[in-house]
């Protein structure tokens, strides 16, 4: 539990990309929190599946973004 606060401070970067349109800073902030939640979920001993989001997930989002 001692790590969720860096998942706040992306959700509010992600906010400030938002509101500011920086679209490409966004997207990668959400896929910078897909990743910290991953992280922090094993470092619990949770399946990332557990959390609805699993490694393939991530990779697709990390190509399409590489490629938007």
């Amino acid at each position: 539990m001692a790590n969720e606060w860096i998942l706040e401070v992306l959700a509010d970067l992600t906010t400030f990309a938002e509101k500011n349109d920086l679209h490409a800073l966004e997207r990668q902030l959400v896929l910078a929190k897909q990743v910290a939640e991953l992280d922090i979920s094993a470092n619990h001993g949770m399946s990332p599946h557990s959390t609805g989001q699993g490694i393939g997930h991530v990779g697709l989002l990390h190509r399409a973004t590489a490629e938007g």
